[in-house]
């Protein structure tokens, strides 16, 4: 018989980091080496957010860019003293005011360990009204919000993952009087509704202090959301960025509100005659985890 009375049971994993968190606002082959007793970490993964949609030729009301897709993994085994490359997306482009005039979608950001790359995929940016055409959101991490004249917003959590990475854009659902178009998607919610006067809200993003608590950047640890909607023209409303580093959406003429850098934020819509925001770059942060072994 065993000396400790039969116990058994699985032996975890020696992980003595220290609880090191570690922000990363830069790609590079090895842009974090581990401590040397650190085993375990987890870590977030935040895709660059995408631009507002921006005005072309008469058309205003823009959508709002979709914020970049978020994911958090948990528990991940590595190596200690050992470098690890990490890709930080950049923020998609502005809507310009020629053709087409969505929003740029947002880079995929990524954490690459022992041979698995963990990525979240880029916000989908803001659609625009034409002349002759209404450009939908694009689809990303989140969704952009759609543009003027009944524009559809984009899909979020494309490609899927479990649990989703990002939310929907908002659909531009009445035009007349202003024309507001929808608000981007965020991590937490889906964009706002674009309707007559008022510009859709961007989706909030999500609070990760309970989890890598401190100051993580210009958003402290409130990461991706949405940009807001734009409208033709004042006095009607404009909507608001989603907490998280959404940029604004304006009336017209006025520039889209740009996403805050490094919180994967989406740009806001523009108003008439202007180009969209730029869509805020991503971050990835890693968490050292300091866990006793035993049985």
């Amino acid at each position: 018989m065993a000396a400790n009375g039969g116990i058994i049971g699985p032996v975890n994993t020696i992980s003595f980091g220290t609880n090191k968190i570690t922000s990363i606002t830069a790609s590079g082959p090895g842009t974090i080496t581990t401590q040397s007793g650190t085993r375990l970490i987890n870590s977030l993964v935040v895709a660059g957010g995408a631009g507002g949609g921006g005005s072309v030729g008469c058309g205003g009301a823009n959508g709002g860019g979709g914020a970049g897709g978020l994911r958090c993994f948990t528990d991940l085994n590595v190596c200690g003293n050992t470098p690890y490359a990490a890709v930080v997306g950049a923020g998609g482009g502005v809507g310009p005011t020629s053709s087409p005039g969505r929003g740029g979608t947002g880079t995929d950001s990524s954490l690459t360990i022992g041979g698995t790359t963990y990525t979240s995929t880029g916000g989908g940016g803001g659609g625009t009204p034409t002349p002759t055409d209404h450009k939908p959101g694009a689809d990303g991490g989140s969704g952009g919000g759609g543009g003027g004249g009944c524009g559809a917003g984009g899909s979020g959590d494309t490609p899927p993952t479990s649990p989703s990475q990002g939310n929907d854009g908002g659909n531009q659902v009445h035009s007349a009087p202003g024309y507001g178009g929808g608000g981007g998607g965020g991590h937490k919610c889906a964009g706002g509704n674009g309707s007559g006067p008022t510009g859709g809200t961007g989706g909030d993003g999500t609070d990760f202090n309970p989890s890598f608590p401190g100051a993580l950047g210009p958003t402290c640890s409130v990461f991706a959301g949405g940009g807001g909607g734009g409208i033709y023209s004042a006095p009607q409303t404009p909507g608001p960025g989603g907490a998280g580093g959404g940029g604004d959406g304006a009336d017209g003429p006025g520039a889209g509100g740009a996403g805050t850098t490094n919180s994967g934020g989406g740009g806001g819509g523009s108003g008439v005659a202007s180009p969209g925001g730029a869509g805020g770059s991503g971050i990835v942060v890693v968490k050292e985890l300091n866990k006793a072994s035993g049985v």
